[in-house]
């Protein structure tokens, strides 16, 4: 936002900038012009003036002693007349100084005079002689003067010559204060219709560059899509005081974005937003409101059932896009009510989306369910830390299979809480509790003591998922190290870290795996399908295996893409000799089809379900 009022900002300064220049340059344009207008009006009339003397000769003035014919002096007359209406000139005329008093001695004529009977005659006295007109006499060079006369309101140039018999006369041409307006008026028409003219295009130009800008502001260049200025535009100016929105966050873009870089993270918006766009009614409006939000605008009459199910339609199992493999979540709010309030409580909803594990959460739904959902983990955390007081945290093991060989290669080690009536609560119930208690880390080393001291005199081999926030955690690091240190058989212990994390705190798992690896025991990577795994991530921490997490599984009988995806990790592990294991093997189709994938290793339910016991033994399997 505060880029687009600084680019506003800076059209407006630049627009003023540009007029004040324009009128600047207009007026220096507009003066130029006048002096050249003024100036060639000026020339004009010393051309004229000079010509009066050439049209009468050299010797005219000698004659004026004696009586000029009335013949040639009308002779001479015509000639004047005919230059000054060819010149534009009002009067081309001379003039002697006799007695101190000005007399015509040749004179142009109009027709005006004509009808008038006020031509002009031969030594006729010239009355209205101003000082500057008898200045002239005794002048070298021309005089301009305006002044009015009978002829009226003009402009004269007096040019002195000398006559060979020593008498002074001058040559003068006048031309009227009118025509010298016209000429100045023609030329402020032009200048203001070039004003105009430049005015307009500006006009034109600042419209265009403007809804430019405004469309710049609104629109996210990426995807093409309306932004969230739109967004809030579009909320201020509705008519409608009730509507409804859905935002929606898409989790891993931040990863995609930091990982593949932003132009593969744009793809993946442009192409959410696009089928989103598809799957909403006509009038629903579709907005990228932030690098990983987007947000889905409607009336306040659709169902929320139908906003849902729009949301509903991307399948988190199923890879986004294939090349490369990228899996995405989507949590989502919607708020509906007053447009002032929307934004705002469509956020609240989102985050109560994103705390609660829940994929959409409706505000008013979610404020009814405040108090309820307080109760309960206020009741939930209460059951998790008196399990842990009275040592009722415990680890259940789920067997990895080799389906080649029918035989156990490990047991995967996760928690379980025994509440105080005996009921068994699995990850999924007090997973959220236990990330806000904090109290992770006590899982882990509750766990790994634990299996520690179980397998301790075995062969048996077993593995533990750690999380980021342990591996960051001094004293568990310790204590893992430790504990390896001592244990007879290190190569038995497996430790499996989340994919998820590792681009987060790359440096302190690649630390962490460099420790366990030296120790003797393995690593392998646990990869949740809307991560991305790939050989780059793999080579980079130097795992010995991969494992697929279970939503990845579930997709398999309905997605030929999920196929494409286990093929392509598959032949990643063959590459790089990494051990790969599939989890969620539910059912004896999920099993054929992953050893059809080339898959031999498998965990899930149809193969061995999670007990708090473990025996050592062959499977028995018919796949």
């Amino acid at each position: 936002m505060l880029k687009g009022n600084l680019k506003l900002t800076r059209l407006a300064l630049g627009t003023v900038f540009f007029l004040v220049s324009l009128i600047i340059y207009s007026y220096y344009t507009y003066t130029a012009i006048n002096n050249d207008v003024i100036r060639s009006i000026d020339n004009r009339l010393l051309n004229a003036a000079t010509s009066v003397k050439y049209i009468l000769g050299n010797d005219y003035h000698d004659k004026v002693a004696q009586e000029i014919s009335f013949s040639s002096y009308q002779n001479k007359a015509d000639q004047l007349s005919a230059l000054a209406n060819d010149l534009n000139i009002d009067y081309l005329y001379s003039m002697v100084l006799i007695d101190e008093n000005v007399y015509f001695t040749a004179s142009s004529y109009t027709q005006d005079d004509q009808n008038n009977g006020k031509v002009t005659q031969f030594l006729d006295l010239y009355p209205e002689a101003t000082p500057i007109t008898m200045a002239a006499f005794l002048s070298t060079a021309p005089i301009f003067e305006t002044s009015t006369a009978h002829r009226g309101h003009s402009k004269t140039v007096y040019i002195p010559h000398l006559a060979k018999n020593g008498r002074t006369y001058i040559t003068a041409a006048d031309i009227s204060v009118d025509k010298i307006s016209n000429a100045l008026k023609t030329d402020l028409y032009q200048s203001m219709f070039h004003f105009c003219c430049v005015i307009i295009i500006l006009l034109i130009v600042y419209t265009l560059y403007y809804y430019g800008v405004r469309r710049s502001l609104m629109s996210d260049h990426a995807s093409g899509f309306e932004n969230h200025i739109a967004l809030e535009k579009r909320l201020k100016k509705s008519n409608e005081h009730h509507l409804q929105i859905a935002i929606i966050l898409v989790n891993e873009i931040d990863n995609i974005s930091r990982f593949f870089g932003t132009k593969t993270a744009d793809e993946v918006m442009k192409k959410l937003l696009t089928h989103f766009k598809q799957q909403a009614r006509l009038h629903a409006r579709i907005y990228r409101i932030a690098t990983n939000k987007l947000a889905i605008l409607t009336d306040k009459e659709t169902p929320f059932d139908e906003l849902y199910s729009i949301i509903q339609s991307h399948n988190k199992n199923t890879p986004f896009i294939t090349d490369p493999f990228i899996y995405i979540t989507l949590n989502a709010g919607v708020a509906r009510g007053n447009k002032s309030l929307l934004l705002k409580n469509a956020h609240i909803a989102l985050l109560q989306s994103k705390q609660g594990d829940q994929s959409i959460v409706n505000y008013c739904e979610a404020i009814n369910d405040a108090k309820s959902l307080y109760l309960y983990n206020v009741e939930i955390a209460k059951e998790i830390r008196e399990a842990f007081d009275a040592h009722r945290v415990v680890p259940y093991f789920q067997p990895v299979i080799n389906t080649h060989t029918d035989e156990v290669i490990r047991y995967d080690c996760s928690p379980r809480i025994v509440t105080s009536q005996g009921e068994i609560l699995t990850p999924d119930t007090f997973a959220n509790a236990l990330n806000r208690l904090r109290m992770n880390g006590m899982l882990t080393h509750a766990l790994f003591t634990q299996c520690v001291s179980r397998f301790r005199k075995s062969a048996i081999c077993w593995e533990l998922t750690l999380c980021a926030e342990n591996i960051a955690d001094p004293t568990i690091y310790d204590h893992i190290a430790y504990e390896l240190h001592r244990y007879p058989n290190p190569e038995n212990i497996t430790i499996s870290i989340l994919e998820s994390q590792v681009i987060s705190h790359y440096y302190e798992i690649k630390s962490f795996i460099a420790m366990v690896k030296s120790k003797g025991a393995k690593v392998v990577m646990h990869c949740w399908g809307n991560e991305f795994i790939n050989t780059l991530n793999t080579l980079k921490v130097e795992v010995d295996g991969i494992k697929l997490d279970g939503a990845i599984t579930k997709q398999l009988l309905n997605d030929a893409n999920t196929s494409l995806f286990i093929s392509y990790i598959t032949d990643i592990a063959q590459q790089l000799e990494l051990e790969l294991v599939v989890e969620a093997v539910e059912n004896n189709t999920v099993a054929e089809l992953l050893n059809k994938l080339n898959v031999t290793l498998m965990q899930g339910s149809y193969l061995g379900k999670p007990t708090p016991h473990v025996t050592h033994f062959k499977q028995q399997l018919a796949i």
